[in-house]
């Protein structure tokens, strides 16, 4: 029986009990009559999760002929084994007990959002047996360790283009593995990227400041359609106004919501829109980039954003969390559009900002702002721990100025690290502490297993006594095993067991299947895509973004063509041997699909497999036309034969990008597409270059400049 987060205490019952059998239903649901909101969704949870199996829902009242009741919340009380169960757990709110024994199935929390969670576990357990739907008799007593769980999602490309229904498609998904926390970017910051222009993100509007907007264009070929698109657009959650009804939604299934509005790093728009408030250089100009903190003026114009967020969007759902950023504040190149060389600071040099030092202003900004949002009604407010700590700022004297504020215990820190070593947290300053590791957040280049991060940060979170686990990212189901990690062990730190045990009950359960078959296709994905250096480095310097942040974007993939052409490191050996894991992941993959209880979820694996073999077999094509080109020249079977292996390859990268548009999620697929078109083009190119010069040696020209910018 694998559940998700795995139950603190579960004993299992030698019965099963039975819910359907030859298509019809022997069971029924009971609730009382005036349920609690969270006692309904958790007997809708159930219904849905029956209807789901048999096609049929389960009807209210006494099961028929003898069959199995399944009692919820207030109505499953009296039922002696819940009880005694539930009192094997601690006084949390969100405790359960779940009990399936002879024809009795008890649901009930220690609360109603507890009942909720039992609905959710009692979802997983349903299994099919033949023609029956079952489940296997069970006693548990059932509660979480870290009192918040859940993921942060950046405001980048993908969540910009999430509309309401994808968000609640989300919401769901996080509820059903209990996580009770959301944190949504609503505006950030990042440099100059494509097209020139600077990476900005803003996804609530604010009707009283219509310049604060932040269109995009994303150009990318679509070989579905065989045609470039190029999609012009405002944030949907910006245009269309909704990110209050994603915080009810969220509230209602015991999620909150927390807006995370950065500053004072990944701040340009702002300070671009508005350069009275910006930072100043040593001439007394504004940069697009940082604030001016001695300037009454930027406090005011924060404080009205954050207020119409608070008003218009938490206070009326009941929320009173604000995420207020301060990571990253660092001096950048890529911040000015006219020249992206150039390093920009974003610590204002005016006369008033030169008297104090940067970690002063800071300390007071930190003071400042938590005092208004204390004062607007928000009672917990969390920033990043990374750039205090590096400056030296995490002190004693620093608690103290929190503390004689009145605002220390409405503070939490996040503490943050995506690769080695893992980050500790410091118990020692008496803060309220989260730990935030990263399940997944470039969706648009290789994929990566973050399980080797997000298991020890949890655990050592855990042993420092922290109250919060979620985790960084940019929401894509093929983070699965990413995000199921995280819940398993922000859930249960007590009986869960290692990171390989629960590697293995994923596996079976993901792929359907036990033993070798389940465990070797993951296995042979972690070969590749559970290294933070292989991927983030020699991996995805095959794909296009990390030049965009250079003048290489220009000459991508030529220049990555280069490289492998002289290969001094033996760079193209690691990515055949990438190649040849994830073509073994794959075949064990197909196997899974007709036991795979989610067909959805083993085509976003395999699709992930088929973007890194198309892309080292578009490289090979490209590089072994170059080489056959030094020896031959414009020889026409040499040519005849890399114009073969080019067309192979294209066709291979056309059919992963075909499918991206049926596999992934559609506000994923114009920056997934995007980062593969200028490999896809070059590809085409070459093609027509060889093809031409094959048939018509005066026809060589442009496959002669090819070659010459290749070194060939």
């Amino acid at each position: 029986m694998h559940i998700f987060p795995q139950p603190q205490k579960i004993t299992t019952l030698p019965e099963t009990l039975t819910l359907a059998q030859g298509g019809k239903l022997c069971c029924m649901l009971v609730l009382a009559r005036d349920p609690d909101p969270m006692e309904a969704l958790a007997a809708e949870t159930v219904s849905v999760a029956i209807a789901k199996a048999t096609g049929q829902r389960a009807a209210w009242g006494a099961a028929p002929g003898g069959g199995v009741t399944i009692s919820i919340g207030r109505s499953a009380a009296s039922i002696s084994a819940a009880a005694e169960r539930l009192a094997e757990t601690p006084d949390s709110p969100e405790a359960y007990a779940l009990v399936a024994q002879g024809q009795q199935i008890a649901l009930l929390g220690r609360t109603p959002t507890g009942t909720l969670y039992a609905a959710q576990t009692f979802a997983q357990m349903l299994r099919s047996e033949g023609e029956a739907l079952v489940v296997d008799g069970a006693a548990i007593a059932d509660w979480p360790d870290f009192r918040y769980r859940g993921l942060f999602v950046e405001s980048k490309w993908g969540p910009d283009l999430m509309g309401l229904d994808d968000w609640k498609e989300l919401i769901d998904y996080l509820a059903a593995l209990k996580f009770n926390s959301l944190g949504i970017g609503v505006y950030g910051c990042w440099g100059v990227q494509y097209d020139g222009r600077r990476t900005e993100f803003l996804m609530v509007p604010f009707p009283d400041h219509p310049e604060l907007q932040t269109p995009k264009t994303i150009r990318y070929y679509s070989a579905k359609s065989g045609a470039w698109k190029s999609l012009t657009y405002l944030p949907r959650m910006f245009e269309e106004d909704f990110f209050g009804e994603v915080v009810a939604y969220a509230r209602a299934r015991n999620i909150m919501v927390r807006p995370h509005f950065n500053g004072p790093g990944h701040t340009t728009l702002i300070p671009h829109t508005h350069p009275e408030i910006a930072a100043k250089n040593a001439a007394g100009q504004p940069e697009s980039y940082g604030y001016c903190l001695s300037n009454p003026a930027t406090y005011d114009l924060l404080f009205e954003l954050w207020d119409s967020i608070i008003d218009r969007y938490l206070l009326p759902n009941g929320v009173d969390w604000f995420h207020m950023g301060l990571d990253e504040i660092w001096p950048m190149a890529a911040i000015d559009e006219d020249a992206p060389e150039r390093v920009v600071d974003p610590w204002c040099k005016c006369d008033l900002c030169r008297e104090r030092t940067p970690n002063d202003l800071l300390v007071d900004y930190v003071v400042r702002a938590t005092q208004h949002l204390v004062a607007k009604g928000m009672n917990n407010i969390t920033l990043w721990n990374d750039h205090l700590e590096r400056h030296g700022i995490l002190t004693p004297e620093f608690v103290s100025r929190l503390e004689e504020a009145g605002v220390k215990d409405k503070v939490a820190l996040q503490w943050w690290r995506y690769n080695e070593p893992v980050l500790e947290i410091r118990p020692e300053l008496g803060l309220r502490a989260w730990t935030t590791p990263m399940p997944g957040y470039w969706f648009w280049l290789f994929t990566q297993s973050y399980t080797s991060n997000i298991y020890p940060h949890l655990h050592m979170a855990y042993r420092a006594g922290a109250e919060g686990a979620d985790a960084y990212c940019t929401f894509d189901p093929a983070y699965d095993r990413n995000y199921v990690c995280l819940a398993e062990y922000a859930w249960n730190q007590t009986t869960s067991g290692d990171l390989y045990r629960f590697k293995s009950r994923y596996a079976e359960k993901v792929t359907g299947m036990t033993g070798f078959d389940a465990a070797e296709a993951f296995e042979k994905w972690d070969q590749v895509y559970d290294s933070h250096p292989l991927v983030r480095g020699l991996l995805d310097a095959l794909l296009y973004y990390w030049y965009t942040y250079s003048n290489e974007s220009a000459v991508y993939p030529r220049n990555a063509a280069r490289a492998l052409l002289a290969d001094k490191l033996r760079a193209a050996q690691t990515y055949r041997a990438a190649r040849l894991y994830l073509d073994r992941a794959r075949h064990y993959f197909t196997a899974a699909r007709p036991s795979a209880p989610d067909l959805s979820l083993i085509d976003e694996y395999l699709w992930e497999c088929d973007r890194l073999i198309a892309v080292v077999d578009a490289f090979d094509a490209i590089t072994g036309a170059a080489r056959h080109y030094s020896r031959t020249g414009h020889d026409k079977g040499a040519l005849e034969s890399s114009a073969g292996a080019l067309r192979r390859g294209l066709a291979a990268l056309d059919g992963m990008m075909a499918r991206a548009e049926e596999v992934k999620r559609a506000y994923l697929v114009p920056q997934i597409l995007r980062d593969l078109s200028p490999l896809r083009s070059y590809l085409a190119e070459m093609l027509a270059a060889i093809e031409s010069a094959a048939a018509s040696p005066e026809a060589a020209s442009a496959l002669d400049r090819l070659m010459a910018e290749l070194g060939a």
